[in-house]
């Protein structure tokens, strides 16, 4: 009989959040509110156990509701209208990381992972040797990147982020290893509220840019429409996305292309100290000029992120080795609808790539850590010049300000 009854589930929902427990009584509450919308004190203990939870959005808009109310007493209005307006007035929030690492790779050229390459030619096939500076070198470079990102919280429940990040490799210079990427982006946030359908839209819209030693290798602008759930009671949060990048190679225009695709995003937290990413994705590379080798080029992607806090034994001398322990995967497949060169013979081009890497960073103070990363990439493919191996370890530093 209780299951029914909306002030049941409500008051069991005000106990569970004094108590502490969160997305229990989060759960508890939206149950009241699904048999009685218009029930006010669980209105609000539901807005205080979204926005403690993360879902700050989805707390806002219905705080929003809570104040249209005909029925809400006067001074109670009074504090939340007044607390919304301090919440709705515009204000940056800015987060910042900077991080440099030393470490080895067994390929810091990114050179093709063969011996031999045959050609098709007039005269039948020929097998050509690749010299010395053509393989593969291992050898030492330093790793550094900054990133910064703000955040502005408008008049209403919209929200403007800017995110920009610098990453540089150095150290490699003889080798052609040195390079360096920036990246920016602009995103903007409405939340809405709507039962099932609560959750948070998102318009993005970015860029980046490779150096090769000091030459632009590589372009890109992209636009992308995605949308967050906000389900509650879920153990993952699904987000589908759509979007579009027009990629630039500004030394082989031939290569340049529009890609277009569709992604599902499941971000998975059992507890405060670990979370689960998943992310499906899958598209169209089409060729922006008729005579790019392979022609159009269909693409898929699967992207597995964990993280979890682990508790370390105090040892001697060393001290607290407490902290967070990063795995991450990925694996991208592209196959080319044309033949890559008539040299090739009429070999189309269906490479595979998996990327796997292991993080391991521990505090040293408030705002310092100390940490490794271990990577390795694998790529193979039909089409010799795609083969690819690299193993890199990195040991460094990280400062942090949120």
């Amino acid at each position: 009989a209780c299951d029914d009854n909306a002030f049941f589930h409500a008051h069991r929902g005000a106990q569970l959040l004094a108590q502490g427990q969160t997305e229990a009584a989060a759960v508890s509450l939206e149950k009241a509110l699904l048999i009685n919308p218009d029930l006010p004190g669980a209105q609000l203990d539901f807005a205080q156990a979204l926005a403690q939870i993360g879902l700050k959005g989805s707390a806002r808009a219905i705080l929003s509701k809570v104040l249209q109310r005909p029925d809400i007493q006067p001074d109670l209005k009074n504090q939340l209208a007044k607390a919304q307006l301090e919440q709705a007035q515009p204000n940056w929030q800015w987060q910042a990381l900077a991080q440099t690492a030393y470490g080895h790779e067994s390929n810091l050229n990114s050179a093709t992972y063969t011996d031999t390459l045959t050609l098709y030619l007039s005269n039948g096939p020929v097998t050509l040797g690749l010299t010395d500076n053509a393989k593969p070198v291992a050898g030492g470079a330093f790793k550094s990147s900054v990133a910064l990102q703000g955040t502005l919280r408008g008049a209403g429940l919209q929200e403007l982020s800017v995110n920009a990040a610098i990453n540089n490799k150095s150290g490699a210079a003889s080798i052609g290893g040195n390079n360096r990427t920036a990246e920016g982006a602009l995103k903007y946030s409405l939340p809405v509220a709507a039962g099932n359908a609560s959750g948070v839209w998102q318009l993005a819209v970015g860029g980046t840019q490779f150096w090769l030693a000091s030459q632009t290798a590589y372009t890109d602008q992209g636009v992308q429409l995605k949308f967050n759930w906000d389900s509650l009671g879920a153990a993952c949060k699904a987000a589908p996305s759509i979007g579009a990048v027009d990629q630039k190679f500004p030394q082989a225009t031939t290569l340049n292309g529009t890609y277009t695709y569709a992604r599902m995003d499941w971000v998975c937290r059992t507890s405060k100290n670990q979370e689960t990413h998943v992310a499906l994705g899958a598209g169209q590379d089409k060729a922006q000029d008729a005579n790019r080798p392979g022609g159009n080029r269909a693409r898929a992607d699967l992207m597995l992120r964990h993280e979890q806090f682990v508790q370390m034994p105090q040892m001697p001398i060393i001290g607290n080795l407490s902290g967070q322990l990063t795995a991450w995967l990925r694996h991208a497949s592209s196959k080319d609808k044309l033949a890559y060169s008539e040299l090739l013979g009429e070999l189309k081009s269906n490479t595979q790539r998996s990327d796997f890497g292991l993080g391991y960073w521990f505090p040293v103070s408030k705002q310092w850590s100390a940490g490794l990363n271990i990577e390795t990439t694998s790529q193979r493919s039909n089409n010799t010049l795609f083969n690819l191996k690299n193993s890199a370890v990195y040991a460094g530093i990280r400062w942090a300000q949120e």
